[in-house]
């Protein structure tokens, strides 16, 4: 159980741990300013600037005009038309005859609403009546206006682009602010990722309900019209009211278990040697069924349309830490020893490679779920953290019994007249395999679709096609594969049989012989992961000699597949080697 075993993946033996780089903060707040600086300029120079003129035009006098003329002006333009309002009046004041083309605060062309056909209206019906009257300054008569009107839904729509693309901008600065400070090193203490998901759904909360409310407020006016398409705008202040709910939600929970600080030990963390520390949970009497994992886990970063990341998890140990309860607070502590093999910390290009630490504790009366990314350096490093004795054994005899379950649950294993037996049946795993299968016949569907419209529509949707159906065809067997596949496997007296089966139909057999406990090698197959959680799969495979002909070449053959946890590949591993001496003692 406690032996090493090696790790099969490419690791970058030269990198080195590399501090966060100052230069990233910056250009996030930059990126921030990008946004943040365009949203006060229109601020200042659309709504304050009318808001402006409407308070020093109501100190104006009120003279009588005369129309001369007005009219809505369109303006066409590559993707749309928009509006002004256009016209001369006159007006006499003190004696002098002014003539002006101030119709109203709003000199711009746009497209919002029927307010400028409705002013027309309001100036021509004035007119007619002969009550038109011009707001005129008294100081400098040259300044007029003939409508003082803010225009309030003109005034909600650009408010509603200054908060989205200004709180845009003073979120990224923010983020780019703190983002750039170092957590506190001088103690070793880190904080968990999750203490801005608050911050983060509530501002993507405000960022979708904000920017439908005009779609919302037109809901009643389009519906009455016919047009009850409007109603799909419905979907984005829906997702906004989500947010809002896992946002309120992600900020009790942290309020209620509070900042869980981490204080690492040793700090930074080395890779070789221990990992260990000690997290602070602001509550006591927690029941829970405590957990902690800690990862390695290299990161890809895709380029140009592909934004999207990649995460593959290295290695991975899961233990039960040991729990003190001092004052009103609850102590989570806990040590790793990781494979001596695996990389340190390191960011290189596209690539970067770290460490998460996991913490899983109480359910009710709000789930208590903290990942933390911890710096590993090169070196060998021994952590103080110091667990008790009789910990250490509850825990050790707590694994063997999951393991022992575990294994049960997954393989059939029983002896019969000294022949022992390893069924990895078929079946398991169902859900992967089912959606491997639905997902390849998708892409395989949708390869095969592209090649019959590649017949009358050109040869790029050729190139499409395989794509498409590179991915899915094998994706698509493969899973019918893990759908029905089987594989038996019987030892005895150091010989070794296997059956691999598929639906209950034999396809081919193996036979090896087994002499001692270094020819079993336990291989990670794959993993499957959600959120920060992994589930890694394993087979045990057997290296062997075939015979002196074949100059020392080894053949390997497998006995078990699909377990989906480390320990208990670890254990019937330890059991095969009792076997093993168990045999020869006899």
């Amino acid at each position: 159980m406690n032996s090493k075993l090696k790790l099969k993946s490419k690791l970058d033996p030269n990198s080195k741990s590399k501090p966060k780089s100052k230069s990233a903060s910056w250009g996030i707040t930059v990126f921030g300013l990008c946004f943040l600086i365009p949203a006060l300029i229109i601020l200042v120079m659309g709504p304050l600037n009318t808001f402006r003129l409407h308070f020093l035009t109501s100190f104006w006098e009120q003279i009588p005009a005369k129309l001369i003329s007005i009219d809505v002006k369109p303006h066409h333009g590559n993707d749309s038309t928009t509006y002004s309002l256009e016209g001369t009046y006159s007006f006499n004041y003190l004696g002098i005859t002014y003539h002006s083309s101030q119709i109203s605060y709003f000199n711009r062309y746009d497209n919002l609403g029927d307010w400028h056909s409705k002013s027309q209206n309001n100036i021509l019906q004035a007119a007619a009546k002969g009550r038109l009257i011009a707001w005129v300054n008294a100081d400098n008569p040259n300044e007029s206006y003939l409508v003082r009107d803010i225009r309030p839904s003109h005034m909600f729509l650009i408010f509603i682009f200054v908060l989205v693309f200004g709180g845009t901008g003073a979120a990224l600065i923010l983020y780019g602010r703190y983002s750039g400070k170092k957590p506190s090193n001088e103690n070793g203490i880190l904080y968990s990722v999750q203490q801005y998901t608050h911050w983060i759904l509530g501002f993507m909360a405000f960022i979708f309900i904000t920017i439908s409310l005009p779609a919302v407020i037109a809901i009643p006016s389009e519906m009455a019209s016919g047009n009850a398409a409007i109603l799909v705008a419905l979907v984005f202040p829906l997702a906004g009211l989500g947010m809002a709910y896992a946002a309120r939600h992600s900020l009790k929970n942290w309020r209620y278990y509070g900042r869980t600080p981490l204080l690492l030990n040793p700090y930074p963390a080395k890779n070789s040697g221990q990992i260990g520390g000690e997290i602070t949970v602001a509550h006591r009497g927690l029941k829970a069924s405590w957990s902690v994992t800690l990862q390695c886990v290299r990161k890809v970063k895709g380029t140009g349309k592909n934004s999207s990341s990649h995460e593959t998890v290295l290695w991975q140990r899961k233990t039960q830490p040991e729990i003190r309860e001092v004052g009103d607070k609850t102590l989570v502590r806990f040590v790793f020893s990781p494979d001596e093999e695996l990389p340190a910390s390191y960011q290189k290009g596209r690539t970067s490679l770290f460490w998460r630490l996991s913490l899983q504790g109480p359910q009710t009366p709000v789930k208590l779920e903290r990942n933390f990314v911890i710096p590993v350096e090169e070196g060998v490093g021994h952590s103080t953290v110091e667990l008790t004795a009789e910990h250490v054994s509850k825990v050790s005899k707590k694994q063997l019994i999951e393991a022992k379950k575990s294994i049960s649950r997954q393989l059939e294993i029983r002896e019969h007249n000294d022949e022992f037996f390893v069924v990895s049946k078929a079946g398991r795993h169902l859900s992967m395999s089912l959606w491997l299968t639905v997902m390849g016949a998708i892409f395989a569907g949708v390869g095969l679709f592209l090649f019959h419209q590649a017949a009358t529509e050109g040869l790029m949707l050729y190139f499409m096609g395989s794509i498409f159906s590179l991915f899915g065809v094998p994706c698509f067997f493969g899973g019918i594969f893990m759908l029905g596949r089987s594989l038996e496997t019987s030892i005895s007296g150091g010989v070794v049989h296997t059956k691999r089966s598929w639906f209950g139909r034999p396809l081919w057999r193996r036979k090896a012989h087994f002499h001692n406990g270094d020819q079993l090698i336990l291989n990670k197959s794959g993993s499957m992961t959600s959120g920060a959680a992994t589930t890694e799969f394993f087979n045990i495979d057997l290296n062997y000699v075939p015979s002196l002909d074949s100059g020392g070449k080894q053949v390997t053959i497998r006995i078990a597949e699909g377990i989906d946890n480390r320990e208990a590949g670890e254990f019937l591993i330890a059991r095969l080697n009792a076997l093993l001496v168990s045999d020869e003692l006899l």
